[in-house]
């Protein structure tokens, strides 16, 4: 695995900017609070080893759909299968970890929501209600440009962010290889050779990294060791 160290040129002068950092952590909760202070606690717990670069807060809306309308991860595997998708196998290097994407896309909300119904579902290869692909399929749609038959499958869980004004999707994806990753970002930018995922007029890349996710047993290795392993 390499990190995100170069940003990804594409056709129309479209660049997927690179934003690697060192490491990332996500802390999700059920409520606010309990986030704001895990978090507060974590940067305690790191302020000897790191500085914060960055941080994003994200928050669930509508159950499973985005902040375009359109459900999103229709393409994900069960969560039963979902092991066999992100997770490293064993006997690789890091078997037990994951290989996360991590992007963050501002959404241009009021060029978005000028569009009908119809046109949108063009743009993303999908119906809007039931999340039904469209056939044919338009050959720029964001289905037809991210094809996970075509390009590897992945298990994804995007988080909205930001403001009324100013807002958009965390893109967080998490897979055995880094590979599918890189062919669905040549395929989106028209580095392939085909036409530029048309998503793209309406959200922008603000950020772009790669990160290794270890295993529980792997984090456990790093923990201070036990009373008995200290004597």
């Amino acid at each position: 695995m390499v990190g995100f160290n170069q940003d990804l040129p594409g056709t129309d002068h479209f660049v997927m900017p690179a934003t690697q950092h060192d490491a990332v952590v996500w802390i999700s909760g059920a409520s606010l609070e309990v986030v704001f202070d895990e978090a507060r606690a974590a940067l305690r717990a790191l302020r000897s080893v790191a500085i914060v670069a960055e941080e994003t807060v994200g928050w669930p809306y509508r159950r499973n759909r985005d902040l375009t309308g359109f459900e999103d991860g229709s393409e994900n595997p069960t969560l039963i299968e979902a092991p066999g998708v992100a997770l490293v196998p064993t006997p690789r290097a890091g078997a037990g970890g994951s290989i996360l994407l991590l992007q963050k896309w501002r959404h241009f909300a009021a060029r978005w929501e000028a569009l009908p119904s119809s046109s949108q579902e063009r743009v993303i290869g999908r119906t809007k209600p039931d999340s039904v692909e469209l056939a044919p399929q338009p050959v720029d749609s964001h289905v037809a440009r991210t094809d996970q038959d075509k390009f590897g499958k992945i298990f994804r869980r995007n988080v909205p962010y930001g403001t009324v004004t100013d807002h958009g999707t965390i893109f967080v994806g998490f897979c055995s290889s880094q590979r599918p990753f890189q062919r669905m970002l040549e395929s989106m930018v028209g580095g392939d050779g085909g036409p530029p995922d048309a998503l793209m007029r309406y959200t922008r890349p603000l950020t772009g990294a790669y990160y290794f996710v270890p295993s529980l047993d792997a984090l456990r290795s790093l923990g201070p060791a036990n009373e008995g392993e200290r004597r």
